[in-house]
């Protein structure tokens, strides 16, 4: 299991990159986007050299609001044209994985569509990507309407290629109830990448593990599921903080919390991206109020990514 954080796309991605690295967390979840982090602003060498001055890890995502589910045709062509760009940038900068949203289009359309939709944009997507040892990911959405399991479902079934990034913010907006489980019983085997965070259950917050008020999720049982399910990838702290001792508290919670899971024999074939890495250095030190790793006023515009 490894332990990374997120760039914040309003930022100059090297001192995001620096500003990790020096945390001493395990890899950089880079999420492309306007305006530091766009495909026109980013130098692969300069990022590269980033990461190894750290060695770090790095997986890549694309912006939620690529509309990859689109209704309409052109706009469909538009985002596959635009996902091939940032597979261009996931390759040159060697992440072995690229995750995109479910994007389920407003209105009311038949499950057969939004299900083609999607595999018309992701399965030449996933093919090229293989060409170039990257895998493409699908990551449930937190606005992915009521059936959104089904509809992810379906699509990885029919584009055998892609990878499941699940998100546990995400998973609890769904329905009235946090479906995590549930993602994790139905896509475990296909499973690549997580994402942690927490919230009450009325919007995608984005807070330390185990902070939201009135919250149900058993933290240490939700990371037994997790460990035993057989997965021990990459596991990035989506937690939105404008204190950074938030995000330290919360790593040294799921690094316990994992040593203590007792991992089940797993027997099903896993697409483990990662090897299993030594333990995570927990870094305790005070990090000065100036160094914040995420504010929220900057972080507004980006809080459903």
């Amino acid at each position: 299991m490894k332990i990374g954080l997120m760039n914040r796309p309003w930022k100059n991605l090297s001192r995001e990159i620096d500003w990790i690295g020096q945390r001493e967390f395990e890899f950089v979840d880079l999420i492309l986007g306007p305006p530091a982090a766009d495909l026109d602003e980013i130098d692969a060498g300069t990022v590269r050299a980033a990461l190894e001055e750290h060695d770090l890890g790095v997986v890549v995502q694309t912006p939620s609001f690529i509309p990859v589910g689109s209704p309409l045709a052109p706009t469909r062509r538009s985002a596959l044209e635009e996902l091939r760009q940032c597979l261009q940038v996931a390759r040159q900068i060697g992440a072995p994985t690229l995750s995109v949203h479910f994007a389920y289009p407003d209105g009311s359309f038949a499950v057969s569509d939004v299900v083609a939709w999607h595999v018309e944009t992701l399965a030449p997507l996933a093919e090229e990507a293989a060409d170039a040892e990257v895998t493409i990911l699908l990551e449930n959405a937190s606005h992915g309407g009521h059936h959104q399991l089904n509809y992810i479902l379906t699509v990885m079934e029919q584009v055998p290629r892609l990878g499941f990034h699940l998100s546990s913010g995400h998973a609890k907006l769904e329905l009235e109830y946090d479906r995590f489980d549930e993602y994790l019983k139905r896509l475990g085997h296909r499973l690549q990448h997580v994402q942690l965070s927490d919230n009450d259950g009325t919007a995608d917050q984005h807070l330390p593990l185990g902070c939201a008020p009135r919250s149900t999720v058993n933290w240490p049982r939700r990371i037994q599921q997790l460990k035993s399910s057989g997965y021990d990838g990459t596991i990035t702290l989506k937690v939105f903080s404008p204190e950074p001792e938030y995000l330290h508290v919360s790593r040294t919670l799921l690094q316990k919390w994992w040593n203590q899971a007792s991992a089940t024999t797993h027997t099903g074939k896993r697409n483990s991206t990662w090897d299993s890495g030594s333990p995570v250095r927990i870094q305790t030190s005070q990090i000065p109020p100036d160094e914040c790793y995420l504010d929220v006023a900057a972080n507004a515009p980006y809080m459903d990514r």
